[in-house]
């Protein structure tokens, strides 16, 4: 009687197939975790860069002086803006329009006159221009800078290649 032929893997086929699944894993897993770093890096370039619109376009609207500033709680103001920020209208202090969380691995750093960004009725911002940068290493991985009339804008390779020292040291 014949017998009829069975189909599988011998070991060492299993064995191969194992050591280059592994190698390919080993591989992969550097790059993802640093394609999930700079996507958290620009999720909070972006949600800042849009509160940053949103507090100005506030102050127009309701014609009075809209405040952002640095939070660790939610509740009260401080000067480190990496755990998140708020938004309060300036004629009603106790009345808070935006709370935004964000926690990342790298600090959320700004560089300015006062360590709280005041929109006008106009959309001015005179005594709040600056800058907020987020570092990769020694180098700026992005920076949005404020200017006196309130406008944003996200700065260019050259002009991060220029600020360098704000990372370093």
């Amino acid at each position: 009687m014949k017998r009829p032929t069975q189909l599988a893997f011998s070991l060492y086929e299993l064995l191969v197939v194992l050591a280059l699944v592994s190698i390919g894993t080993s591989l992969a897993i550097p790059s993802f975790a640093a394609l999930q770093q700079k996507s958290e890096r620009e999720a909070l370039r972006n949600h800042l860069h849009a509160s940053l619109n949103h507090a100005r376009l506030q102050a127009v609207l309701n014609k009075t002086s809209v405040e952002l500033c640095g939070t660790r709680d939610g509740a009260t103001c401080g000067r480190d803006w990496s755990q998140g920020w708020r938004m309060q209208f300036m004629n009603a202090p106790g009345h808070v329009v935006q709370i935004q969380q964000h926690r990342s691995s790298t600090p959320l750093r700004w560089a300015g006159f006062d360590s709280r960004i005041r929109f006008h009725a106009n959309g001015t911002s005179p005594s709040s221009n600056g800058r907020f940068f987020q570092c990769k290493g020694e180098k700026i991985a992005w920076q949005l800078i404020l200017n006196r009339q309130g406008r944003v804008r996200l700065t260019s390779h050259q002009e991060n290649l220029a600020e360098v020292h704000r990372c370093q040291g």
